[in-house]
């Protein structure tokens, strides 16, 4: 599994110490009466990409403490090959190639008299998708979201990849 120099991290974890290059976005996923579903923009590194997500529910709330928070909001991916990956699913580390997907960066708020949900996400999907379609789908059961989906294009994606910069030259550490 490659690494990333320095002190960030194996590349599955987190993106580089870079500046992400547009790939894709805004783009609405899904909307409802109830709820709505979109991605703010998706920045792409050479290791892979960041999906930030933003979603906002009406009469979708509740207080998690002290229970099981399984209908939440979550996210899969299906790459052109046929990989998937399911949020913070790590099967695709153990043989190494991936992918894997998880939140690395969550807020939330909910409440009020309408019972409101607003929820802001930053995904970090690696590897970077191979050519071809790469399928976001999410569900939501509590705002009655089961399969929603927004497809991406890889090839797109794997162009944006050469146009992130680093933060530093490399002689700055």
């Amino acid at each position: 599994m490659a690494e990333t120099s320095g002190q960030y991290g194996p590349d599955w974890q987190m993106p580089p110490p870079m500046l992400g290059a547009h790939g894709a976005g805004p783009a609405v996923i899904i909307r409802s009466e109830r709820a709505v579903v979109a991605t703010r923009q998706v920045l792409v590194f050479p290791t892979g990409i960041v999906i930030e997500v933003e979603a906002h529910g009406r009469d979708t709330w509740q207080d998690q403490y002290g229970i099981e928070y399984t209908d939440g909001l979550r996210f899969a991916v299906r790459f052109a090959d046929g990989r998937t990956v399911r949020q913070n699913d790590s099967a695709g580390l153990r043989d190494g190639r991936g992918p894997m997907l998880h939140a690395f960066s969550t807020q939330s708020s909910g409440g009020g008299r309408n019972n409101s949900e607003d929820i802001q996400l930053s995904l970090w999907l690696w590897p970077l998708p191979p050519s071809g379609p790469v399928t976001l789908s999410c569900s939501w059961p509590r705002a009655g979201i089961t399969d929603a989906g927004l497809v991406l294009d890889g090839d797109r994606l794997r162009a944006a990849a050469a146009l992130a910069e680093p933060f530093w030259s490399s002689d700055q550490g």
